[in-house]
């Protein structure tokens, strides 16, 4: 839906989407990057959005900040901010 009025308004910036376990609820579709990842390809919006990746999320899912930083990595989809 973001993605469609973004087209339809011209916009061509970066959407990022954060993997949070455990908020708000236990089951989601964004608890940790691999499980963000296949969400974002089922849905074909791989293309519109990259990862932002924190520690602390990271350690809640049960993996370490270098596996979160790695999955995103290894699908360039890390997202990096260039201001």
């Amino acid at each position: 839906m973001a993605v469609d009025y973004a087209k339809s308004i011209g916009y061509t910036g970066q959407f990022y989407i954060e993997p949070k376990p455990r908020e708000p609820s236990t089951h989601q579709y964004d608890s940790d990057s691999a499980a963000c990842l296949n969400f974002l390809r089922e849905y074909d919006l791989l293309d519109h959005f990259k990862l932002n990746i924190e520690t602390n999320h990271a350690t809640l899912a049960g993996h370490t900040m270098e596996h979160e930083l790695e999955v995103a990595m290894n699908a360039d989809a890390l997202g990096v901010d260039r201001c």
